[in-house]
């Protein structure tokens, strides 16, 4: 396997937040942004959010960008926090015309997706949830949510993928796909082929998980479709630099990304509000680079070893010696 990345377009949005609407730098043109990337010789696709493609900004222009600077498109997302028309909810939403309107975001996205030559798109759910006890009825919220990704699913078979991207909290205080268990139980319950789970390292962290564990534990179940590589404090989604804060468990994420010899990209999903975002990539390019070569000296038969002894010792010694020593 080797270490194939991809990072967002948002990585050079002007990152404005609540405390700074207008920014904390420029906006930057999308036919400005793909040139920048392509700079990274380590980067090889580029993801869009479905609200990326306009009137002003085709589908078409985009093929155009890619192809020049020789990128692919790694997967498209949908999102829906761009619009108020969607505060109270987007697939779970229980009013049926608001809720249409949603699935055709997602339903955009497979068609771009198709468009760019990419057999990926993830469903981001930030919209989806709640904020107050008896704020929803959760048994509704689910099945309905559900329903929505059935449809959106049923529009990108049999040749696009729809992995669903799970996260505890933001913007909403509670999201309905939370976690890792409950990515696979909707998985199951839905039992598409093309439908799967987007694991975010941070979003991982926050749930309490150990990314390496979920990993594996979708690996196990076929599931694994997105990968996507952060930082965090582990209260919010800070989309720091990946190895920044949690060094072990990101070579340990890439050791069993490697041992399922995951196939696809792993995006780099970070938000630099106060770095340079070229700067931003070099150092999280490096980062990855740097723990995907310690993990070449590692012999996984002496880890695998170790691992069956239980002895914590074992698996450290193991560790040490590659990261620490090498």
């Amino acid at each position: 396997m080797t270490l194939r990345l991809a990072t967002g377009l948002w990585v050079y949005s002007n990152a404005q937040d609540r405390f700074c609407a207008e920014g904390y730098r420029e906006s930057t043109r999308i036919q400005d942004i793909i040139p920048a990337i392509a700079k990274q010789k380590s980067i090889k696709a580029v993801e869009l959010q479905q609200t990326d493609i306009t009137p002003e900004m085709p589908v078409k222009e985009v093929k155009r960008l890619l192809k020049e600077n020789g990128l692919a498109c790694s997967a498209v997302s949908t999102s829906l926090c761009h619009s108020r028309r969607f505060a109270l909810a987007g697939f779970a939403q229980q009013h049926q015309k608001t809720r249409n309107a949603a699935i055709d975001e997602g339903r955009k996205a497979v068609e771009i997706a198709r468009a760019l030559g990419t057999t990926e798109v993830t469903l981001r759910l930030y919209t989806d949830g709640f904020d107050y006890p008896f704020h929803v009825d959760y048994t509704t919220h689910w099945n309905t949510v559900i329903s929505s990704i059935k449809t959106i699913a049923k529009f990108a078979s049999p040749d696009v993928n729809v992995a669903v991207d799970y996260k505890p909290r933001g913007p909403r205080k509670y999201l309905t796909i939370s976690s890792v268990g409950k990515a696979l139980s909707m998985c199951q319950e839905i039992a598409m082929k093309n439908v799967g789970v987007a694991i975010n390292f941070s979003h991982a962290i926050m749930a309490g998980e150990v990314p390496a564990e979920s990993i594996a534990f979708l690996s196990r179940a076929g599931k694994l479709f997105q990968v996507y590589i952060s930082d965090s404090y582990s209260y919010w989604d800070d989309m720091m630099i990946p190895g920044s804060l949690h060094l072990w468990e990101t070579l340990e994420a890439l050791f069993y990304l490697k041992a399922a010899k995951h196939r696809g990209y792993i995006t780099l999903d970070i938000q630099p509000q106060r770095m340079d975002p070229t700067h931003a990539l070099q150092i999280a390019i490096g980062n990855l680079a740097i723990l995907w070569k310690k993990l070449e000296k590692l012999d996984a038969a002496e880890m695998r070893k170790a691992q069956r002894t239980l002895d914590a010792t074992e698996s450290q010694r193991i560790i040490r010696r590659i990261l620490l020593q090498g």
